[in-house]
């Protein structure tokens, strides 16, 4: 079995991927680069950095994918609008996910994982906003949310057997507590 995980570097990609790959799925890390972020400067400091260490980290395969182009469009013409600033943060999600289904595809891999936890960014991560981007994305009842995973229905994943509901969490809102927590558990510390 094989899975793509949508890498930042960052706390919750790193642990999903970790309560995933502890259930022997095979993973492949993706991240993106885009035109407004450090991510895509040429330095050591950058999130793609910083997705690629905490992949190498957990001993899993890591691409990037340059959206420039594509985002370039989304930023001039948000079909759902900006968020308090020009960022259309629905919109690049439903981007980054449709590629990321063709690469899924591509790879043969079977699901999405993300690190995604309901309610932590006021407009991309609320429950109505994360169906609406999985069903745009084509990508319905095949994006494992492993931190959240309790809070929502049962996906294709869960349902299949290839990993244990029992083994995801319900972790809800802005509060980094419970993430934290279940870092120091499993001794990842460079986040």
């Amino acid at each position: 079995m094989k899975a793509l995980v949508l890498m930042s570097g960052g706390l919750d990609s790193t642990l999903a991927a970790r309560l995933i790959k502890d259930h022997g799925i095979e993973l492949i890390a993706l991240n993106f680069k885009t035109p407004f972020c450090l991510c895509n400067r040429k330095n050591s400091t950058g999130c793609s950095n910083h997705a690629y260490q905490a992949a190498k980290n957990l001993g899993i395969e890591f691409k990037v994918i340059n959206a420039t182009e594509e985002f370039f469009k989304v930023i001039k013409n948000p079909k759902h609008g900006y968020g308090s600033q020009m960022n259309p943060c629905i919109d690049c999600r439903i981007l980054k996910f449709r590629k990321a289904k063709e690469f899924m595809q591509s790879i043969g891999a079977s699901f999405i994982i993300t690190g995604e936890v309901l309610g932590q960014r006021p407009m991309s991560q609320q429950r109505h906003a994360l169906n609406l981007i999985d069903k745009e994305s084509r990508l319905e009842g095949l994006v494992l949310r492993p931190l959240s995973a309790k809070l929502f229905a049962e996906t294709l994943p869960e349902k299949m057997g290839w990993v244990s509901r029992d083994k995801l969490l319900d972790f809800s809102g802005r509060t980094r507590k419970p993430q934290i927590k279940l870092a120091e558990g499993f001794n990842i510390k460079d986040y």
